[in-house]
């Protein structure tokens, strides 16, 4: 059996994302949308698989031609050449020479399915096939309906909820018969008619209205499949096709607080009910923070007053990496740029936090800062102290956006002092959080990390080899993901789509005009 998959739409709809790649290459749970259609024909049996790009072809030519070295199916390519300006009855136009008159299975390149999906389709007898799901109607989809005998005898968007027998999830398998037949309408659309701009399922329903076809419908109802068109159907992608499986069955699950359980002083919407949630269910719940403005009984109060009832000890910060490193070093002097708040916990840590001659200086995030600190911290460096950074991140979220963090103030240090920090705690250390591992004998495979920055929360998370779940209201935006060194097990808008174990939203159905 034979492939293909029209990919040579822009994806407008998901621009920014697809600005510099094409849609069949955004990712979900890390992978391209393509190679999971690819994978799933290869695990089905399929001999070849013919792909048709458009936008950006050299993106998707690099992909297949990876793909071809790992897998035995041969993929080839055809290029449409007039995307900008065609629709997917076009792109399927361009593969005639190669499928027409042949028995084929096509889909559309913004789909995510599971490779059940194809099985269904590979295992059935020498007829035509419509993928449908039973469950789902959606006034912008393609649905179908079927005669007396349960043959496909109409696909359109127009169909209503009562008319409607099924909605297509824009996966079709041809017999050689139909096929043939199939293109037969085609060719006449494009060359005679100059439908340019027309969609394949136009052809099929004027097939389908003809007595001599075998198409029937294959109920796929309880397979998982997303088909993307935008943002937020990429977010239901994420989630329902994710790794990572559901929070509530977890160990632990440490947060981060500063845009994934709260902006400022207002909690992120969910974020109460989910810690809730999880405690009911017997999870350990934590809270991480490289914020080093503030101590624990600081960060506890201000949870319990928004709702989340949490004690110090269930709070980790920055700061408990820095006390235990001069501590452990037997530093005596330190020099803190940092809080009143900060430089309390050092000295009840037992180390002078403004020293005059300090043997180290210590970096955090200030929002008390002032020109004097910098000046002491920066002499005191050049004097030969040692120069330490609470943590990297360089801004911190607020309601009103990002402003400056700790990397920054460290950045304005180093530039004036001619010093790089010679440790630098807080996330992505592993440190933050190795020790409560430890500690309460947690396995890895069931610890997940929660945050708003990749390449703090994420990358810890893949230092330590746990889960991880990237919350969209911080730092990171969706397309930081597809470019970034780190693969979150999950990425999701907010806290607020962690509740249960249901999915984030149900799957949606794209305009097939796009392919």
């Amino acid at each position: 059996m034979n492939a293909v998959i029209l990919a040579a739409g822009t994806g407008s709809r998901l621009r920014p994302l697809t600005i510099d790649q094409p849609k069949a290459c955004v990712t979900v749970d890390g992978v391209p949308i393509l190679e999971h259609q690819i994978r799933a024909y290869d695990a089905a049996g399929f001999e070849s698989i013919s792909v048709v790009t458009g936008y950006m072809p050299a993106k998707i030519r690099e992909l297949c031609d990876r793909l071809s070295e790992e897998l035995p199916v041969d993929i080839g390519l055809i290029h449409n050449e007039a995307f900008a300006n065609t629709d997917n009855m076009y792109s399927l136009y361009c593969a005639r020479e190669e499928i027409a008159g042949e028995p084929f299975v096509l889909s559309n390149g913004d789909v995510v399915f599971e490779p059940e999906v194809v099985d269904r389709l590979a295992e059935l007898d020498d007829h035509s096939a419509v993928a449908v799901d039973a469950d789902q109607y959606d006034p912008e989809a393609m649905k179908i309906t079927v005669d007396e005998q349960g043959a496909v005898d109409g696909i359109s968007k127009e169909f209503d909820a009562e008319a409607a027998a099924a909605t297509s999830i824009d996966l079709y398998r041809f017999s050689a018969a139909t096929s043939a037949k199939l293109f037969d309408r085609i060719v006449r659309r494009i060359e005679i008619d100059q439908e340019y701009t027309a969609w394949t399922e136009l052809a099929l329903d004027e097939l389908v209205g003809t007595a001599s076809h075998d198409v029937r419908p294959v109920d796929i109802s309880g397979a998982n499949w997303v088909e993307i068109d935008d943002q937020a159907d990429l977010l239901a992608a994420d989630h329902t096709f994710s790794s990572l499986g559901g929070l509530h069955s977890k160990e632990a699950v440490f947060f981060d607080l500063d845009g994934t359980i709260y902006l400022d002083e207002t909690p992120v919407d969910g974020a109460v009910e989910l810690v809730e949630e999880l405690r009911a269910a017997g999870v350990d719940v934590y809270f991480l923070s490289n914020n080093s403005s503030r101590w624990k009984p600081t960060y506890a109060d201000r949870l319990s007053s928004l709702g989340i009832a949490a004690d110090p000890d269930d709070v980790i910060l920055s700061t408990d990496g820095v006390i235990d490193y001069l501590q452990t070093n037997e530093v005596e002097s330190s020099y803190v740029v940092g809080t009143e708040a900060m430089r309390g916990a050092v000295a009840e840590a037992g180390i002078e936090p403004q020293a005059s001659d300090p043997e180290t200086v210590v970096v955090g995030f200030d929002s008390e800062l002032t020109y004097e600190k910098v000046a002491a911290a920066t002499l005191a460096i050049r004097g030969g102290a040692e120069f330490v950074l609470a943590h990297g991140d360089t801004v911190c979220p607020t309601e009103a956006g990002l402003i400056p963090d700790c990397g920054s103030i460290g950045a304005l240090v180093e530039t004036a002092s001619g010093r790089s920090p010679t440790q630098i705690f807080g996330k992505p250390n592993e440190r933050m959080i190795d020790h409560v591992i430890e500690r309460e004998g947690y396995a890895p495979s069931e610890v997940v990390i929660v945050g708003d920055r990749l390449s703090t929360d994420i990358e810890l998370a893949d230092r330590l080899g746990c889960g991880s779940v990237s919350v969209l209201s911080g730092e990171t935006t969706r397309r930081d993901i597809e470019t970034a060194d780190q693969t979150p097990s999950l990425v999701v808008a907010s806290v607020d789509d962690l509740s249960g174990d249901e999915t984030v939203g149900t799957p949606s159905m794209t305009d097939p005009g796009e392919i």
